[in-house]
C-alpha cells in the first residue's frame, strides 16, 4: 500500500508579501520543516516560524547580518520574563533591534504592541519591529528617546 505525501501546510496559509527566495522548506523524516538561517538547522514548519525566517530574510537584505542575530533571546522587565522573536546586535554587542513575530492569523493589535513595549522597557534598544507577515510595523528611537514610525525596513548601522 502506497503512502500519500503530506499536503504541504503553505497551501492554507496566505502569502506573504514578503521575499522568500532565500527560505528552504522541505519534507524531511515525514514532517514540512523550514532552514533556520540564524541556528543553522532544519526546524518545524509552524505560521510563526514561516514568517520568522521570512522576517529573518528581510532584515539580512536591509543590512543585518545574520551572525549577530539571535532567535528568542531571554529578556527580564519587572518580575516577568519573555523572550525576543529576533534580537539583531550592534558590534559592540548590544541589543539594537528587538522584533516580535506572529502567525500570519494573528492581528497585530495593541497587545501585541504591548508586548514589544515591555521588550523596549528591557533593552532600550534603537529599533522595534514586529509583523505577522502581512503586516510590518517599524519604530526608530530617536535621539530625544522618543519613539517614531519608521516606513520600511530597519537598517543596520554597520
Amino acid at each position: 500500500m502506497e503512502s500519500k505525501p503530506l499536503s504541504d501546510p503553505r497551501d492554507a496559509w496566505p502569502a506573504l508579501p514578503l521575499s522568500s527566495a532565500q527560505v528552504q522548506v522541505d519534507l524531511r523524516d515525514g514532517r514540512w520543516r523550514i532552514w533556520c538561517a540564524v541556528r543553522a538547522k532544519w526546524v518545524l514548519l509552524e505560521p510563526e516560524e514561516w514568517v520568522r525566517q521570512h522576517v529573518v530574510q528581510a532584515l539580512v537584505q536591509s543590512g543585518w547580518p545574520v551572525a549577530r542575530m539571535q532567535l528568542e533571546l531571554p529578556v527580564r522587565f519587572g518580575a516577568v520574563d519573555g523572550r525576543v522573536d529576533i534580537a539583531c546586535f550592534d558590534r559592540s554587542g548590544n541589543v539594537a533591534l528587538a522584533a516580535e513575530v506572529k502567525a500570519p492569523d494573528v492581528p497585530l493589535d495593541q497587545r501585541v504592541a504591548d508586548q514589544l513595549a515591555r521588550y523596549d522597557l528591557a533593552l532600550a534598544c534603537p529599533w522595534l519591529l514586529m509583523s505577522n507577515g502581512l503586516r510590518t510595523a517599524a519604530w526608530r528611537r530617536e535621539g530625544d528617546g522618543l519613539r517614531v514610525p519608521h516606513r520600511g525596513w530597519p537598517t543596520s548601522e554597520g
